[in-house]
């Protein structure tokens, strides 16, 4: 599955039902996956040690833009920052930092537009920085552009800002993506029981109808019970509406984050997290 692909399922684990209201208009998060793919690839250049890629973004929306993208609250700017470590690791750039991803509120933009800033931001300290302007805009002069037109430059991104702000305001860092180590084992199940599923990619669904990840034969276990969600560098277990519920070591949860060891009761089967 490609970067792109995963970070559309990223969020819908995230936000659970978020994409059943598709957007009619206006900005659309995998616009903002796809200008900060381009950005980078745009304003790559080579060094001794290989090709180096801006790794710090601000991105800036409209009013009612903000507003619809809210609903994701910090998960939008964590999973664009992991799209930039993801695309650079898939097409073998170099950043001389974490990714760190920026959604700010610019009341001078309209519905459907935004723009788009980046930089190179070294964190060891005989790396020199650098900032990255848009081809053809010395200095990276501002510009506007509609979401299904890519991208745009502007000035280096702004200090994180207080934590007063909306989730979604908040830079969001991520350094590397976690590579698959878990599991999951089913304990019980009837017929399902010694099932293994390796936690890969983005989000693992559980249930009983044949187009789940991991299906599990057992009639107190709903058609699409949970769903196993990663979140950032955790994994989470998601109760999809199931008829029985979700149990995690025994206790009723809507939402839970998991571990190695943890016990997912999902009806009457019970599913245990391992390390792989």
């Amino acid at each position: 599955m490609g970067v792109l692909q995963e970070f559309e399922r990223r969020l819908e684990g995230a936000v659970e039902g978020f994409f059943a209201r598709a957007f009619r208009s206006g900005v659309q998060p995998v616009e903002l996956a796809k200008s900060v793919q381009r950005y980078a690839e745009d304003n790559q250049h080579v060094t001794a040690d290989g090709v180096v890629v801006p790794n710090v973004y601000r991105l800036a929306v409209g009013p009612k833009d903000h507003e619809r993208l809210e609903g994701f609250g910090s998960s939008l700017p964590r999973e664009l920052a992991e799209v930039v470590v993801r695309t650079a690791d898939e097409r073998g750039w170099k950043l001389r930092g974490p990714a760190r991803v920026r959604i700010e509120l610019d009341d001078d933009i309209k519905l459907g537009r935004f723009r788009l800033a980046g930089r190179v931001e070294a964190v060891e300290p005989h790396a020199s920085r650098a900032t990255q302007g848009a081809p053809g805009r010395p200095g990276g002069q501002p510009a506007q552009h509609s979401a299904s037109s890519a991208y745009a430059a502007r000035s280096a991104p702004a200090p994180t800002p207080s934590d007063d702000r909306a989730a979604i305001d908040r830079t969001q860092v991520v350094g590397a993506v976690p590579k698959a180590e878990l599991e999951l084992v089913v304990r019980a199940g009837g017929s399902s029981s010694g099932q293994r599923v390796p936690l890969h990619g983005s989000r693992i669904t559980a249930g009983r109808m044949r187009s789940c990840d991991l299906t599990i034969d057992d009639s107190t276990v709903s058609r699409e019970h949970a769903a196993f969600v990663r979140r950032s560098d955790r994994w989470w277990v998601v109760d999809l509406g199931s008829t029985n519920g979700t149990r995690v070591n025994g206790r009723q949860a809507a939402e839970h984050p998991l571990g190695p060891g943890d016990r997912v009761e999902l009806g009457d089967a019970v599913v245990e997290l391992v390390g792989a």
